[in-house]
């Protein structure tokens, strides 16, 4: 089974009216889902990093556990009313209980089909991929050679030489955090490296990355060897930008690269620049693999989108007024390019933002319409889409700005989430585009509408959400990349 139908599955099960209104669920989900094929890897602790960044001195393994038996409950009742149709099930297998060899679960999710059949695993496929090891056995050459000692000798040479080029060693799938070091691991749990950071690590980065540990994994030459992405932030890292380090997949240093530049706007500050977003382009006929980074200025903007080459060298960088922090690239228009797609929020507007490049046209700085947010002296940019999302009345009673992130791409299709309460407890609207980028679902999930009732229940406006408000939702301001001043809306 294609991987991609398993995301699908995930992706339906987080946006159904079943998980609308359970964020931390949704969460937990997401992070088990991007963990499925490193899983040996996958552990309590970083679970609660991610569930719970500001409480994890006061977590423990059984509120993991807690969680776990509550989200199981939660598909299982999906499965029985949304989901009853659904060719894959997901399942969240009883780590206490004995697996079939009487050794314990190690698994934490596992994707089947509705007959009960595991779905083929791309751990499965992979190995499939691996070529068989050589095995040089040099007593069997010297016996077929007739104790002719020379030959022999030269045969074993060969033979050697012959093991090592073909032999296939273990690549590197996956890493962690452990202590003041990166360990990276192979698709067994083996740990094939590590790097040791005197300086420790700093959280506070880590944490406003998203990802269990900042590392992505890629064929950057195009030879068949994965190299290693790392971002790098030591301890009490704030007054210094974050560092992109790559290893070959022997562990070795091939070059680092720092995010930002020193620009007018920063009015004498310290160019201080977080890595918070990471891509690779895929390799097409005409360009080798390319790597999109995405990094934000400490404390609030602007933001640079950089595309390095394989060896770290700067092409090309994109600014934008604001902190672009979530990213996809995918093929939208079917030519077999892929573009980047990011979200975030545009500072100058106060409003969530979706920005699409295309990445031989990276370059330049947004316009804006308030001089104080406008950067200077890098040209007119030329963004492929330029969308504004509207703040809703609980958001402009609240907060100053509203944001988007989590943007996905199916067969053309966007889809994304933009958050109208900027702190705990998530409050959602879910918005899907289609391939031609009209509007064709525009939702305030039920945590929205829960946060709306309890605010305005006693408040001097008390009012119920209203038809209206929610059609204010499909007001999406089109800045660039449309033929009218708001995107298209074709409701379903």
């Amino acid at each position: 089974m294609d991987p991609s139908a398993v995301s699908k599955q995930i992706d339906n099960i987080l946006r159904s009216q079943s998980f609308a209104n359970k964020s931390q669920l949704r969460k937990l989900l997401e992070v088990l889902h991007k963990n499925m094929d490193s899983q040996a890897a996958l552990s309590p602790e970083v679970v609660i990093r991610e569930l719970w960044p500001a409480e994890i001195r006061t977590k423990r393994s059984a509120d993991v556990a807690t969680e776990m038996n509550r989200l199981r409950h939660a598909l299982e009742s999906y499965y029985e009313e949304e989901g009853k149709a659904d060719s894959i099930k997901i399942v969240l297998p009883n780590r206490a209980a004995s697996a079939r060899n009487d050794a314990h679960e190690k698994r934490w999710i596992v994707a089947k089909s509705r007959d009960g059949a595991e779905v083929y695993a791309a751990e499965d496929r992979a190995a499939e991929n691996h070529l068989p090891r050589v095995q040089a056995n040099p007593r069997r050459a010297l016996r077929t050679i007739g104790g002719i000692a020379v030959l022999g000798a030269a045969l074993g040479i060969v033979a050697y030489v012959s093991f090592r080029a073909l032999a296939v060693h273990d690549e590197p799938k996956f890493g962690r955090l452990d202590g003041s070091a990166l360990a990276i691991f192979d698709k067994d749990g083996k740990e094939l490296w590590r790097k040791v950071f005197p300086d420790g690590f700093g959280p506070e980065w880590y944490s406003a990355l998203g990802h269990p540990a900042p590392i992505w994994f890629a064929d950057l030459e195009g030879k068949g060897h994965t190299s290693v992405l790392f971002v790098y932030a030591p301890a009490g890292s704030l007054s210094h930008s974050s560092t992109l380090i790559c290893y070959s997949d022997r562990g070795k240093e091939k070059w680092r690269w720092t995010p930002g530049r020193e620009l007018p706007e920063l009015a004498g500050s310290p160019a201080t620049f977080y890595t918070i977003a990471l891509g690779v382009l895929k390799a097409t006929d005409k360009r080798p693999p390319r790597i999109v980074v995405s990094s934000q200025y400490h404390p609030w903007w602007p933001c640079q989108i950089a595309i390095l080459d394989s060896n770290g060298k700067l092409l090309s960088e994109y600014w934008h007024s604001g902190a672009l922090s979530s990213m996809v690239l995918a093929d939208l228009d079917g030519d077999g390019r892929e573009e980047i797609v990011t979200t975030g929020i545009n500072n100058g507007y106060l409003q969530a933002t979706l920005v699409v490049l295309d990445p031989d046209r990276v370059f330049g700085a947004s316009a804006e319409v308030r001089p104080a947010f406008q950067i200077h002296g890098m040209g007119v940019a030329q963004e492929r889409l330029r969308l504004l999302f509207p703040r809703s009345d609980l958001n402009k009673v609240l907060f100053t700005f509203n944001g988007a992130m989590k943007p996905t791409v199916e067969h053309g299709s966007i889809r994304l989430t933009v958050e109208e309460c900027m702190l705990p407890p998530a409050c959602s609207v879910w918005y899907e585009f289609d391939k031609n980028l009209h509007l064709i679902s525009a939702y305030a999930g039920d945590d929205f509408r829960s946060a709306h009732a309890r605010f305005y229940q006693n408040s001097k406006d008390a009012h119920a959400f209203t038809a209206e408000e929610q059609a204010a939702f499909h007001k999406i301001r089109c800045l660039v990349g449309c033929k009218t001043e708001f995107v298209p809306v074709e409701i379903r």
